[in-house]
């Protein structure tokens, strides 16, 4: 009989044969043996294994058998949430072992098959499937059962129910060999500067950066464009959390890249690998004289704890050195240590002209998420808690400049709808400091109440239509809130959906005259920005000569009273398929479209007075934006315009 209470130094150990590393997504027979420590297990205790998840990965747990070493002793083996195969970050795949018979000594060991072989006469056993997101350290989490009293739910709360076994078994996760090539085209930086740069790597077929050594060809759509023929990429180690070279394997940069057509996208290729990718669009006058630059504004690292993966000097590198994007934001929860950390970094990685950051941190509250960004980073200390009017209190405080966003609004906690945080209630909106609201991410599209298409939450009330009838100015971004560290990316499996299974992620392309934080948070706050689903969609939306965002008063509305013209430039990340103009909510005008670029007008004939209100809140508004649909179902939206009459 056990006569002091369990701990983690008590309960024993495990270990992993084979040790690794995986390749992502391949499939393996993995033996996991745990040898019990002084506290032994009682009849009815065990073990609970959870294979690695954080980051919203998982893996298929397979055919699971167990054995125990000591004579007299059995133990029954249980899987939970894998058939059919289920995934939630709360509650993911696991396997309960429970020992019967007699109790475990120190010394004695159970050894769980993750992925048993079957065999002529036994037949086929699945192999368990390695998790595709490759990563270093990945951990497994065993939970000791000593006394047998985990299964009460009444004693969840005791900490003798469940040990967590401490240096749990941990594997790296490798990618698999290169299956395509990701092409970025940055504009440039500057507005004395007409080259552009292309971000090149390598990736296999779960989009993780392979390693890869040999010429790349390069071919552009333009023939007098000045680009090399070829590149060569190679190195000897593979970027992940440990191992941060300043151009890591399966990557490389070219510079000083021009064309001079008016547009034009450049292929990159190994025919010897038989690999292949396309960036997206060139387009060195679009919407001059501004330039568009892309980013991430919503990003989420491991700093946060068990669910997440990465942290903020790993999701820069990402942004910058392997997505190829303009500018990217980490929104930590900003504790004091943490908030400080993030800073130092924030600055280091600010680099005008190449690579934009922008101080931020992320806050929760069961009436909806707001991001908050600041212009600065000087003078910023860490925000303390509050409600979110104790939060515009403290903003206000500040000598900065600040905003805050909305995000994932017409949702939930996948925990809870009630005690966790609830959708955005739009009733807290502050016009002094919100000015975009998040329409986009991995969680798919919330422009519209009702879930389907690309809408997969929703029908709580909260969507931006929702919002817009409430009679707010708030203009559109998109970012992906990934969970991985890697801005850009919209893999990270959020709300119980499968990243591949749905049209998700989140971009915000941004009208600026320059790359720097400056000008980008200043393009935001007067909301010349729009939101795409990760692709680099190129849109331009325009009334005379007011921009998306415009919100133009009464007086300044007189002009458009009788009719308004609205301009309409898109460029698609690939081939377009629709262009649709939204007037007050409803869509007024939807245009097919062959190819990838679109040009047209709208013209609204109907008298500014006579155009039906959007809700008895706002009759005194009509608003403009667009909605642009790719041929492979991804999307652009553009900020509105508003009209006061």
């Amino acid at each position: 009989m056990l006569s002091t209470p369990p701990t983690p130094e008590s309960v024993g150990s495990m270990r992993i044969e084979p040790a690794g590393p995986f390749v992502a997504g391949s499939r393996h027979s993995v033996r996991l043996t745990y040898t019990a420590g002084p506290s032994g297990i009682e009849v009815g205790g065990g073990l609970r294994i959870f294979p690695p998840h954080r980051g919203h990965t998982y893996w298929e747990l397979g055919k699971v058998t167990a054995e125990c070493s000591r004579a007299g002793a059995t133990v029954e083996v249980e899987t939970f949430n894998d058939r059919p195969y289920t995934f939630h970050h709360s509650n993911p795949p696991y396997v309960r072992v429970t020992v019967y018979g007699e109790p475990l000594a120190e010394g004695d060991t159970v050894t769980v098959t993750l992925g048993e072989h079957g065999g002529y006469s036994r037949g086929y056993f699945r192999l368990a499937r390695v998790t595709d997101h490759a990563w270093c350290g990945y951990p497994f989490q065993v939970l000791v059962d000593v006394l047998g009293n985990g299964a009460r739910p009444r004693e969840f709360d005791r900490p003798d129910a469940f040990v967590e076994l401490p240096d749990a078994p941990q594997v790296d996760v490798v990618a698999d060999r290169p299956a395509k090539i990701h092409v970025a085209a940055k504009p440039p930086g500057r507005a004395s500067d007409d080259s552009f740069e292309l971000v090149i790597s390598a990736r296999d077929q779960f989009g993780n950066l392979a390693e890869y050594e040999g010429d790349l060809a390069i071919e552009c759509t333009d023939p007098d464009a000045e680009l090399p023929d070829s590149v060569y990429v190679g190195s000897a180690t593979g970027y992940c959390d440990l191992c941060r070279p300043e151009r890591p394997a399966g990557m490389t940069h070219v510079e000083g890249c021009r064309i001079a057509a008016e547009s034009a996208r450049i292929t990159v290729y190994s025919a010897r690998d038989e690999i292949i990718g396309t960036s997206n669009v060139v387009a060195p006058g679009f919407g001059a004289p501004d330039r568009v630059y892309f980013g991430d504004l919503h990003v989420m690292s491991g700093r946060l704890g068990r669910m997440m993966l990465g942290d903020t000097e790993y999701a820069y590198r990402w942004a910058r050195d392997v997505q190829g994007l303009d500018f990217s934001v980490v929104t930590n929860r900003g504790g004091e240590g943490d908030w400080q950390e993030d800073l130092r970094l924030d600055d280091e990685f600010d680099e005008s002209g190449r690579f934009v950051t922008i101080p931020a941190l992320e806050r929760g509250w069961r009436r909806g998420h707001k991001n908050v960004y600041f212009r600065a980073s000087e003078t910023v200390p860490p925000m303390p808690g509050g409600d979110i009017e104790d939060m515009f209190e403290w903003l206000a405080s500040l000598d900065v400049p600040a905003m805050a966003i909305a995000h994932h609004p017409n949702c939930h906690s996948e925990t809870s709808r009630y005690y966790a945080w609830g959708p955005q209630d739009w009733t807290t909106v502050n016009p002094r400091f919100e000015r975009l609201a998040e329409i986009t991410q991995c969680r798919g599209s919330f422009e519209v109440d009702e879930v389907g298409g690309e809408v997969s939450l929703g029908g709580l009330g909260a969507s931006i239509q929702d919002m817009l009838a409430m009679g707010h100015r708030l203009g559109f971004v998109g970012g992906t809130d990934n969970h991985r560290a890697q801005p850009g990316s919209p893999r990270s499996n959020l709300g119980g959906l499968v990243a591949d299974e749905i049209i998700g992620g989140g971009l915000t392309g941004v009208f600026a005259p320059e790359l720097t934080r400056e000008a980008i948070f200043d393009a935001l706050w007067d909301r010349r920005c729009y939101a795409t689903t990760s692709r680099r969609i190129l849109l331009d939306v325009r009334l005379g000569e007011h921009m998306m965002g415009a919100d133009l008063s009464a007086e300044d509305a007189a002009p458009f009273a009788e009719e308004r013209t609205i301009r309409i430039e898109a460029i698609g990340h690939r081939e377009l398929a629709r262009v649709e103009v939204v007037r007050n909510n409803q869509t007024v005008e939807s245009v097919e479209i062959d190819g990838d670029r679109a040009s047209l007008t709208y013209t609204d004939p109907t008298p500014l007075a006579e155009v039906p209100a959007v809700s008895e809140a706002a009759p005194n508004v009509v608003f403009y934006y667009v909605r642009v649909r790719q041929a492979d179902g991804n999307l652009a939206w553009s900020s509105p315009i508003w009209l006061g009459r």
